[in-house]
């Protein structure tokens, strides 16, 4: 169960989001606004992420134009775990929010589910691992928002919610 909960929590956090620098702020306006570098760390590392077991103390992530990622997450004893793989965004509902797949291919093959959100340089962002499933767990949704991964029929609230920053490419 611990490594089922590892890789649902890493999954989480592993999304971070994406980097990526054009010529010209032409083709930046046609970016999606997930692509790019992304870094959370702090207090922006969700709760389930920053306590026992993981102790993750910095996530950054790229999400690049052509659907792919890479997350390096980084616990408070420095150790590194990358994961990469593939990702795909659903359209924004009246509040921004947009649902998200990722389809994890490294360091084990995987799919998480959830929910994001861009404002400017800062992105809101909830997935849980849904394949292989997590028994007893529902991934957030757009209608219902952040906060609403469900675990046994008790959403979680905040416990899940990942903020993160833009960055320029390290």
């Amino acid at each position: 169960m611990k490594s089922k909960l590892m890789i649902m929590v890493l999954a989480l956090g592993f999304i971070a989001y994406g980097c990526g620098s054009s010529s010209s702020n032409d083709d930046d306006a046609d970016l999606d606004p997930i692509v790019g570098n992304w870094l959370s760390e702090g207090d922006n590392v969700a709760p389930g992420l920053a306590g026992a077991p993981f102790n993750t103390a910095r996530i950054n992530a790229e999400f690049e134009e052509n659907g792919s990622y890479l997350v390096v997450s980084t616990d408070t004893e420095g150790a590194e775990v990358t994961f990469t793989g593939t990702y795909e965004a659903g359209e924004p509902n009246s509040a921004g929010i947009r649902s998200i797949t990722l389809n994890q291919s490294t360091p084990a093959a995987l799919t998480s589910r959830g929910i994001f959100r861009v404002v400017d340089n800062q992105m809101e962002y909830e997935v849980i691992q849904t394949d292989p499933p997590l028994e007893g767990v529902l991934p957030p949704n757009v209608d219902d928002g952040f906060g609403s991964t469900n675990v046994f029929g008790n959403p979680t609230g905040p416990f899940w919610i990942q903020n993160y920053v833009r960055t320029t490419a390290d």
